[in-house]
């Protein structure tokens, strides 16, 4: 049927199915970044702004367009990192300014809502260039605003305005010299229209997936840049979110403009987004002060940025890869470009795309309606064998570290798909023997072995030795999904809950889940279970530590806490265990990992 208009869920949709492709191409992003900086950080920079813009569309229930695309610019400021991220954040800003007051959007009223964005991104910009993301934009929302009277409909509309975003993107290179010495279109630009492919690929199917390639095919272009670390003038790119009332972004800008070149202010009159190159982040910092409240500021070095990306290009060759019951900080994903293979979780005939199409706030309150428990499907080979290939547009070896095959088959699947593709990769995989916060402590491993120059066989070493070494205690609450599950028999279920005891679980050598203790759980089985780490992490050194929880934060809280003070950590990671195993461990469980030499 004709798609004549978008309201709240559609529009939610398309931008996650959006965020998924762009997370998808973050590294060939990366690979031709050079404007402003060739800082080799674009696309990890558009895919954490987009991270958090596709959370605060999941975490909206809003049906009308405007409360929706609030909710997205609100999420997008918060979440926007460099240069591309802050133009986006002011893109999504003017979205909600033309949707002002729309239940659902039309063609005109997309149309005149556009055109109003791609103003606003450009006006956030000092000294605005073409040739970037901003020509892009502007193209795009210039045709949908010229030429939406001649559609029926949205996917005709958008395929159409996608081909014209496509032909700016390739004259990129006309229009600024840097990206013709480099041979490379601009990075923020291929970020856009790679946004644009998830949206209509969404809008044409009603499904989010990631797509085998899209209009424009670059492959593993990459940029021809030389190291010259001394040619960057202002060293570092600094970044401040301001809060307060009646802000003027004009005269803000204004005061920035004498510290720096890239300058970027974005936002609203309660909340602005400041992005700048400079020499003086401090001095960044204490003007942005006299204007409101700080409620976040950072600064990158460029000038090691630019030399670890460019002074040995062959330095990381292999891609590293796990399933989505690994659990990291999310943030740690996209900034080591850590390639996730989802799990499906199904509540009766609906599914949904671990970590990518629900959260961790619906999946709990679906959970507590639910008749039945839900359901998991492991990934299939195909969907393994679609991610090595992915890898291989810029890597020619790939580490693929899985959930424990102990209990599920996810493991064989990674295998029967790496030989697939031998011929044009080689896949390594490795059974972690283990789930959640302990097999993202063994990628870790894999990652910094990686970055510190590690060839396969020795990083398959570290992460040999991080099986081996990582432990993970988990307390649960409830036996009846253990049960549901097929974790537990009936009969020890019952008489569990008959006598109300609570297990305390780890996982064995062969990677199959083990009663390592009995509580009545609450604060005695807490206690307990820091016993059991405080046994056998005292003695080590170089302890790394994460807390997971399955909705139970005051838990997590509490086991990070005392963890702490008994091991005298600064920081331990809380995490959220995904919605793929939240449904076999049940609400109310959390768990401590380590590894320790």
């Amino acid at each position: 049927m004709p798609v004549n208009y978008i309201d709240g869920p559609r529009l939610k949709h398309a931008t996650v199915a959006a965020t998924q492709r762009l997370i998808q191409m973050q590294e060939q992003l990366n690979n031709i970044n050079v404007f402003p900086v060739p800082d080799s950080d674009t696309g990890t920079n558009m895919a954490l702004t987009m991270r958090s813009v596709a959370e605060g569309a999941l975490n909206c229930k809003e049906e009308s367009v405007h409360a929706m695309s609030l909710a997205l610019a609100d999420s997008a400021l918060m979440g926007a990192r460099g240069n591309s991220g802050a133009i986006l954040a002011q893109f999504f800003q003017g979205l909600s300014e033309g949707f002002q007051g729309m239940s659902r959007s039309d063609l005109r009223g997309f149309a005149h809502a556009v055109q109003h964005a791609a103003k606003l991104a450009r006006e956030a910009i000092a000294e605005p260039r073409e040739g970037t993301i901003l020509t892009v934009i502007q193209d795009w929302a210039r045709h949908i605003h010229e030429t939406w009277e001649k559609f029926s409909d949205f996917p005709a509309l958008i395929d159409s305005s996608l081909h014209v975003a496509s032909d700016s993107l390739r004259r990129t290179p006309e229009k600024l010299i840097e990206l013709a010495r480099a041979g490379v279109v601009d990075a923020g630009a291929q970020g856009f229209v790679h946004l644009l492919e998830g949206a209509i690929s969404f809008i044409n199917s009603g499904k989010i997936e990631r797509l085998a390639r899209g209009i424009l095919d670059f492959g593993n272009a990459k940029a021809k840049v030389e190291e010259a670390p001394e040619n960057i003038t202002f060293q570092y790119c600094t970044q401040v979110l301001i809060t307060g009332k009646a802000l003027d972004r004009n005269a803000l800008k204004e005061q920035l403009r004498v510290l720096g070149d890239s300058m970027i202010v974005a936002g609203s009159r309660a909340r602005v987004r400041v992005h700048i190159h400079t020499n003086e982040p401090e001095t960044v910092f204490a003007l942005a002060r006299t204007f409101g409240e700080l409620a976040d500021s950072r600064h990158d070095d460029m000038r090691n940025q630019h030399a670890r990306a460019h002074h040995d290009p062959e330095l990381q060759t292999i891609a590293i890869i796990t399933d989505s019951s690994c659990d990291l900080p999310p943030e740690d994903f996209i900034r080591h470009n850590i390639r996730m293979v989802p799990v499906l979780v199904m509540f009766g005939s609906r599914s949904y795309v671990d970590k990518v199409t629900i959260t961790d706030r619906d999946f709990y309150h679906m959970l507590a309606l639910a008749a039945q428990p839900p359901t998991t499907s492991q990934p299939a080979p195909a969907d393994f064998r679609e991610v090595f290939l992915q890898a291989a547009q810029n890597h020619c070896e790939a580490l693929a570290i899985i959930l424990t095959s102990g209990s599920s088959g996810t493991y064989q699947s990674a295998l029967r798909a790496a030989q697939s593709v031998k011929d044009q990769i080689n896949v390594q995989v490795m059974d972690s023997k283990s789930v959640t916060i302990a097999l993202g402590l063994i990628v870790r491993e894999a990652v910094d072995a990686i970055a510190a120059g590690a060839k396969m066989e020795e990083a398959k070493q570290r992460v040999a030795w991080a099986i081996k070494n990582v432990r993970l205690f988990i307390s649960v609450e409830t036996m009846h999904y253990l049960v549901a599950g097929g974790r537990v028999s009936k009969f020890r279920g019952a008489l569990a809950n008959m006598l109300n005891l609570k297990p305390l679980l780890t996982f064995n050598a062969e990677g199959k889940p083990e009663v390592v203790g009995k509580t009545f759980g609450g604060e005695q089985g807490h206690k307990k279970l820091l016993a059991l780490v405080k046994r056998e992490a005292m003695g080590k050194r170089n302890l790394r530590f994460m807390v997971a929880h399955a909705n139970a934060p005051e838990t997590a809280a509490f086991y990070a806490s005392q963890v702490r003070k008994l091991f005298e950590l600064k920081e331990v990671p809380i995490v959220s265990v995904s919605p793929a195993l939240g449904a076999h461990a049940g609400p109310g469980a959390a768990a401590i990992a380590f590894l320790g030499e």
